[in-house]
């Protein structure tokens, strides 16, 4: 009988990446990053297993998704001697972060807006960013990848005067003349 996937290590997936390096990109972007994260891993099990889904959808529309992503990370690292997680709790706390951050970024006013700051949804995605990495060293044990690449490390640097200069505007608030 025969299977209708690719084995993992013949389908390049992107690099290793460490989770600080995960989750500055996702901060400084404002959770764009996590988007393109999103599309990366969906495109990754499209070409594994040939499924006819389109990335791009799932990724855009995450919150339906992300429990579905975080069970195939966690049943291809388990397959891969990870121990495993619970998948569910983590999607769930994503989502239920997510639409907590849009709805008190639309209500609040702008002196409570840095609050959506400090809910960060991408913290729930950090146990299953750590098995990518074990899995991905699992079929590439000697290669090397840098933590940031140079158009990453350009976000964040242009990410981060953004930020500065956001927070600096909230801070500073209305001048009257």
């Amino acid at each position: 009988m025969e299977n209708n996937y690719n084995d993992i290590e013949t389908v390049p997936y992107i690099k290793s990446q460490p989770v600080w390096a995960f989750c500055l990109l996702s901060f400084f972007t404002f959770g764009i990053y996590t988007i393109y994260w999103f599309y990366k891993n969906w495109a990754f099990f499209r070409d594994v297993y040939n499924w006819d889904i389109y990335p791009f959808w799932r990724a855009i529309f995450n919150i339906f998704f992300v429990h579905t992503l975080l069970e195939h990370v966690n049943d291809v690292a388990v397959e891969k001697g990870h121990p495993g997680i619970r998948s569910n709790g983590y999607a769930t706390g994503f989502v239920v972060l997510a639409v907590a951050q849009r709805i008190l970024d639309r209500m609040s006013p702008d002196s409570l807006a840095l609050m959506a700051l400090f809910i960060p949804p991408f913290l729930f995605l950090v146990p299953s960013v750590k098995q990518l990495n074990y899995i991905y060293r699992q079929a590439y044990p000697n290669k090397y990848n840098p933590a940031l690449g140079p158009g990453e490390f350009l976000i964040v640097i242009g990410g981060g005067i953004v930020m500065v200069l956001a927070i600096a505007g909230l801070l500073m608030g209305e001048n009257p003349s």
